[in-house]
């Protein structure tokens, strides 16, 4: 049986054949340092199926929502192939300090390491680019959607950050690290993969995370101007 911390049938959102599509909980790393970590969903997964599974993509460990696994190495490795086509959309939302003097900007700061250990914008980094829209503002936060058009390491993270406007519950992109939340507030929403003979449906979803629907309500923000 799957660990009682981490339900298979609690996070599995969808299964299409081989492809499994979860909503990842906080607190979790998607995969572990090996096989045999069973600090991470991959292990769980492959503990309850009885098989390899392999993930698709990464979320940090903190960071909620939408994470896809395949039970077919050839599946993942064809949809990594869609995961970089131009079409993709890679959305988030995020809860963040501040309210923009923006409604929606680009940012385009290259992502390097700024220290040991630590990364951060950086001139000689790599090219990375999101595109951040406001949906409410309220007493001194915002929620925000962020839609990656480069997958770099912490890069919403790091953007928000560079933009004045971390995220709640950000331990290492803020100075001093904002404990006002156990983790950072960031949820990866919806895929939506170009046109494939793949996948029976060209958008996944995966719904907000309770933690997150109640910080914003104690925020005062509106999360039912958030798309379904």
């Amino acid at each position: 049986m799957i660990n009682a911390k981490l339900n298979y049938k609690n996070i599995l959102l969808a299964r299409h054949e081989k492809l499994l599509v979860i909503n990842k909980p906080p607190a979790w790393p998607t995969t572990g340092r090996s096989l045999k970590d069973d600090d991470c969903v991959q292990f769980h997964l492959i503990k309850h199926f009885g098989e390899m599974v392999w993930a698709v993509h990464q979320l940090d460990a903190d960071t909620s929502g939408l994470c896809l696994f395949c039970l077919s190495k050839s599946l993942t490795t064809q949809l990594k192939d869609l995961w970089v086509d131009p079409l993709m959309v890679k959305e988030y939302y995020a809860i963040a300090h501040g309210e923009p003097d923006w409604d929606a900007i680009d940012e385009y700061s290259s992502i390097g390491s700024v220290g040991e250990g630590s990364l951060g914008v950086h001139p000689d980094g790599k090219s990375a680019h999101t595109h951040f829209k406001v949906i409410d503002r309220s007493n001194g936060y915002s929620l925000i959607r962020a839609r990656l058009h480069t997958g770099r390491t912490h890069q919403i993270r790091i953007h928000l950050s560079h933009l004045g406007h971390p995220l709640v519950g950000e331990g290492w992109y803020r100075d001093p690290p904002c404990s006002q939340h156990p983790r950072q507030a960031l949820h990866a929403h919806r895929l939506q993969f170009p046109d494939n003979t793949l996948l029976p449906t060209n958008t996944l979803t995966a719904p907000m995370t309770q933690d997150l629907i109640d910080l914003a309500e104690d925020l005062g923000l509106k999360m039912d101007l958030l798309q379904a």
